[in-house]
């Protein structure tokens, strides 16, 4: 029975700021990804049924359910297509679930690229791309080639950014056991900054209370990467969640503080957490860092990766 294997990508967060509410409920948002060699493995073969299974390494029921987006990706495609054929999808989990890595996003892209090629469909890349859209705001990410890219609107408006393609950074991801979900987040960004705002939802927020300090600018990073300057982007690297995700969640605020004191004060939260990260030049200037961290924090996963 033929089967096909696809790696499915992480992603960090190198820039994260919320502009506004929009009439939808969703947030406008401007963001830098970047994809990192951290991965999950899908596995895809045909079943005799038209049925779906999925399996996985993850004994989360919740997970394993039809709100994964290996299920919505299947069940997506057999309706739009109107396909009769059953499939059976391993999902061999290495990313962290609820880390703000967007495992689950990039695990949507590699089963439509799998199905696409296991069943013949000869689906294009425009028609996965605008397949891929309704499954999440961030999915389309991982189908597009090039490993930055620059974020508008919900996240779905992507852009590669020019002369990053030989640019490769490093990365210690350090994960606690604790799930966090974007839509949780958000509703924290909601409770702390938009409670007492009027006319929020026509447009730009207003008042006194500023959600970033002027300066921290995707421009900035996006200059700071043309350049491989790692300083630059160490310092004006921002994310809108933190400050709010660290106040609700003491544990990680005090692994957040572990870490500033191991790493001169760069550590940053991807998408809404729980994952922190730390960004170096090259390999061996993260060699020391990552196995201080090893020593002194217990109950987390700590990995090295660079940028894929």
């Amino acid at each position: 029975m033929k089967q096909i294997q696809i790696l499915a990508p992480a992603k960090i967060n190198l820039f994260l700021k919320i502009l506004n509410k929009r009439k939808d409920d969703y947030h406008n948002i401007e963001t830098i990804f970047e994809k990192v060699s951290l991965f999950d493995k899908i596995i895809l073969r045909e079943s005799p049924k038209n049925d779906v299974i999925i399996e996985s390494n993850v004994k989360d029921l919740r997970f394993l359910g039809k709100s994964n987006t290996v299920y919505k990706a299947i069940h997506l495609i057999k309706k739009r297509l109107r396909v009769k054929r059953g499939i059976y999808a391993y999902v061999e989990k290495s990313i962290p679930i609820g880390a703000g890595l967007g495992g689950g996003s990039s695990d949507a892209v590699a089963t439509l690229k799998g199905i696409n090629r296991l069943w013949r469909l000869g689906l294009c890349k425009k028609d996965l791309l605008n397949l891929s859209k309704n499954i999440g705001s961030d999915v389309p990410l991982f189908m597009l080639n090039g490993s930055f890219l620059l974020g508008k609107g919900r996240g779905e408006e992507l852009s590669r950014i020019p002369g990053t393609s030989n640019l490769k950074l490093w990365h210690i991801l350090v994960v606690p056991n604790l799930k966090i979900s974007t839509h949780y987040a958000y509703s924290l960004f909601d409770k702390y900054y938009l409670s007492k705002k009027r006319g929020v939802r026509s447009g730009v927020l207003q008042g006194k209370l500023r959600l970033t300090i002027p300066t921290y600018s995707a421009n900035i990073i996006t200059y700071a990467l043309l350049n491989r300057d790692v300083s630059l982007l160490n310092y004006y690297s921002y994310n809108s969640f933190k400050s709010l995700i660290l106040r609700e969640f003491t544990k990680l605020s005090s692994l957040n503080r572990i870490l500033e004191n191991i790493n001169r004060d760069f550590v940053h939260l991807s998408g809404s957490g729980s994952a922190l990260f730390m960004t170096f030049s090259d390999r061996k200037e993260a060699e020391y860092p990552i196995r201080k961290i090893k020593k002194v924090v217990s109950k987390c996963n700590c990995f090295l990766v660079h940028t894929c």
